[in-house]
């Protein structure tokens, strides 16, 4: 877990966030989401650390994959709520279908940026 900048707000190990007031809890798997979140239910959003929260976006907005419940860590592309992870895209898809998961884009221009270079990726080897 880490501190991401704004008050009661963190990062968690599967890049989600969290945030935590009292015994009230959400998360959602980015800022924005997280935010509305907050605010629909009447509780503060907010800053404590101006820098930390801009590097905090800036992170946020990097893991955006264009598809649903997948972010890259590493050199790895992961499944978020399951154990999957995979170097390749197309592997991590295979898997999540044979596992009877969702996949689907969230993102169509993200999504083919992101399948592209993961492609290229394994053809210049």
């Amino acid at each position: 877990m880490k501190f991401s900048g704004f008050v009661n707000v963190y990062q968690m190990d599967d890049l989600t966030w969290k945030y935590e007031f009292g015994e009230k809890s959400h998360t959602a798997d980015n800022l924005k989401d997280l935010e509305f979140l907050v605010r629909m239910h009447g509780l503060k959003w907010g800053i404590l650390d101006k820098d930390l929260a801009e590097t905090s976006l800036k992170e946020d907005e990097a893991n955006y994959t264009g598809f649903l419940n997948v972010y890259r860590k590493g050199d790895y592309w992961f499944y978020r709520g399951s154990e999957l992870k995979s170097h390749s895209l197309q592997t991590l898809k295979k898997n999540v279908e044979k596992e009877g998961l969702e996949w689907r884009e969230t993102n169509k221009d993200l999504a083919y940026k992101n399948w592209k270079l993961d492609l290229r990726k394994f053809t210049q080897q």
